[in-house]
């Protein structure tokens, strides 16, 4: 049984401008870029007993490599009992935003969304990939390529101006791997989990206009923010002013390495 919450909320607020800063780090020399064939996003809690079925669909997702899975960790179950380590009322927020795209009158938890476009029970596993697996190569799939290298220890991203890419946002999400959480209280009391992929910050980096959308970052610098991982994700936004259609995605691993 999922769980869910009736509230909507507002939009989900800008983030921090990153430094356009040159530099080089011979220890960011290990980060490798990947592009991901599709985007989940799984809105979860530890404080939920719904989720920790839908929490390894999004680990047997990371370990294949092929999508962008990321956790965005809700705090609207704090209050039965035990705090998730990981929410952020911003992350609900996003969800409650999703609803609004997506026509829907509430949320719950697990939710899977994929590519901004649709979602599913998230610990539906077989209809999490199926759904995948139909957007890739369609008009629901990444379609934006975003150019992304490591050069000398700094990341260049380059996105073409094109009217398919117009007016589309780009955000960087940091995310930590793999993390095992004790929970002391609420419906999981007394299990260990892991989690994976578990979003921390997340930064907007510009939008595309008439002209290319080109950043250049020392990775050193990313790194600095504490995480393992970032993404980038390239999404359009509605007419209500919330999270549309997720057009295009890269994944950046081992930024401290």
């Amino acid at each position: 049984m999922t769980h869910s919450f009736r509230k909507k909320g507002g939009v989900l607020a800008a983030a921090i401008a990153l430094s356009f800063a040159w530099g080089s780090s011979s220890s960011a020399q290990a980060a490798e870029i990947s592009q991901p064939t599709g985007v989940l996003e799984l809105f979860t809690s530890q404080g939920c007993s719904s989720c920790p079925p839908a929490d390894r669909v999004l680990a047997e997702l990371v370990q294949k490599g092929e999508t962008l899975a990321l956790a965005w960790h809700v705090d609207y179950w704090d209050y039965i009992g035990w705090k998730d380590t990981f929410a952020k009322p911003e992350h609900t927020k996003r969800q409650r935003d999703y609803a609004v795209t997506l026509g829907e009158s509430g949320i719950y938890t697990p939710q899977a969304v994929i590519n901004g476009r649709t979602h599913v029970v998230g610990s539906r596993g077989n209809e999490v990939r199926q759904t995948l697996d139909e957007f890739v190569g369609s008009p629901n799939g990444l379609s934006m390529a975003i150019d992304a290298k490591i050069e000398n220890g700094i990341l260049k991203i380059e996105i073409p101006a094109s009217e398919s890419a117009a007016d589309a946002t780009l955000w960087m999400v940091y995310f930590q791997g793999m993390t095992p959480v004790k929970i002391e209280r609420g419906e999981l009391a007394g299990q260990t989990l892991e989690y994976t992929n578990i979003v921390g910050t997340v930064e907007m980096i510009g939008m595309v206009g008439e002209k290319p959308l080109a950043a250049a970052f020392p990775v050193k610098d990313l790194a600095k923010r504490g995480f393992e991982s970032c993404a980038l994700i390239l999404q359009k936004t509605t007419s209500h002013g919330t999270p549309g259609a997720i057009i295009g995605a890269a994944i950046v691993r081992n930024l401290a390495k």
